[in-house]
């Protein structure tokens, strides 16, 4: 029986050795790897993890609206299609800071008519001239800026000087005046046509220089087609149509310095008859007391106005706001006013401040030529 036991444990033991060399030689997908321990086989290796599903939508019909702020929701493709975002209202911008604000853009009315009218010039020895054309019509008043003269609103006439030389304050005067105030040019500038043309396209009206003997030459010599009282009247009338023909379209002339020749009537006679002859207008920058011009333009008829006030003797913003409200109080009192000033940036900065304001005030920015004749007769200059 011992016997019999041994044969059966040790026919075990060699069936299970077989069956495992047989199985390891009959499975080809496994892998063969080293036995560890005793020679059973190995499990099959397992499958890879499946990737996670995305979790269905929830149905179309609970679904709220999708934010903007988030993406929409992944959808399979037996599901129903998202419903259409709802309209939200678009927030306000955040409000900006408020920009400084500049100075008040100058009031520009419609630009004068180009010039020159041609029946209004004759040709001269030394350029254009200008004429009383066939019909009577006269360059002062046809190159005038149009103004209602029956505004019964007290007048203040502005005339900014010595303007061509600096083109950039005859820029900034150009572009930054109002129409209503009346722009002077030096007849010795360069570019001087185009000055003209661009004031009037502008709106100004416009004047020419003519320079008078001041009491201080040859000291100080304002050019070389200055009126002399040394000269004859022949030759102070040909340097006067020397600066007459340098241009076209100006309402006439005044006078820079002149301290000396204003206060001659038989050398200013001749000039005056001559401005009168060809329809020009003539204004005294009146330096002097003493000057004659305004009555002798008056005793031969020809247009004149005379400058009550010189702006910018002292050429600071205080003093010539100081001479600008003087301006007013004179307007009010005589029902008309003339100031004068030079092409300093601060005559032009303080002249472009104020002169918006007037119209609050009741009086009339007027070009000069709406002055002309209608000053009350004064016995002494106020500069």
């Amino acid at each position: 029986m011992l016997a019999l036991a041994a044969i059966v444990v040790i026919a075990g033991v060699a069936g299970l050795i077989w069956w495992a060399d047989w199985a390891s030689r009959h499975e080809p997908a496994a892998p063969r790897k080293p036995l560890l321990s005793m020679p059973l086989p190995l499990p099959a290796p397992s499958p890879p993890p499946a990737p996670p599903q995305p979790e269905p939508p929830p149905p179309a019909a609970t679904a709220p609206p999708p934010s903007p702020a988030e993406p929409p929701a992944a959808t399979g493709p037996a599901a129903s299609p998202p419903a259409p975002p709802q309209p939200q209202a678009a927030l306000p911008p955040p409000p900006t800071p408020a920009p400084p604000q500049p100075r008040p853009p100058a009031a520009k009315s419609q630009g004068l008519a180009p010039a020159p009218d041609p029946a209004l010039v004759e040709r001269g020895a030394q350029g254009p001239l200008p004429i009383i054309g066939p019909d009577g019509r006269k360059p002062w008043q046809v190159y005038a800026r149009p103004f209602d003269r029956g505004d019964r609103r007290p007048r203040i006439a502005v005339i900014l000087a010595g303007l061509g030389q600096s083109s950039a304050a005859t820029e900034t005067a150009i572009d930054d005046l109002p129409g209503g105030v009346t722009l002077a040019f030096n007849p010795y500038a360069p570019r001087l046509e185009e000055w003209i043309d661009r004031a009037r396209a502008a709106g100004h009206e416009v004047l020419l220089s003519l320079a008078m003997e001041p009491v201080e030459y040859p000291r100080i010599d304002p050019g070389p087609h200055t009126l002399l009282v040394a000269l004859e009247a022949k030759q102070n009338l040909e340097r006067t149509q020397w600066v007459l023909s340098r241009v076209t379209g100006y309402i006439g002339t005044i006078s820079a310095a002149g301290s000396r020749f204003t206060t001659s009537k038989s050398d200013l006679l001749p000039v005056l008859d001559e401005l009168k002859s060809r329809g020009l207008m003539f204004v005294d920058r009146r330096v002097t007391e003493r000057s004659v011009a305004a009555a002798l333009a008056k005793s031969i008829g020809l247009p004149r106005a005379s400058c009550d006030l010189t702006l910018d003797q002292q050429a600071s913003r205080d003093a010539i706001d100081a001479r600008l409200a003087e301006l007013e109080t004179l307007a009010r009192q005589n029902g008309v006013a003339v100031g004068a000033g030079d092409s300093y940036p601060v005559t032009i900065e303080r002249i472009a401040r104020w002169a918006p304001g007037l119209e609050q005030k009741g009086i009339a920015l007027a070009p000069i030529s709406a002055i002309a004749d209608l000053q009350p007769e004064r016995t002494e200059a106020q500069r």
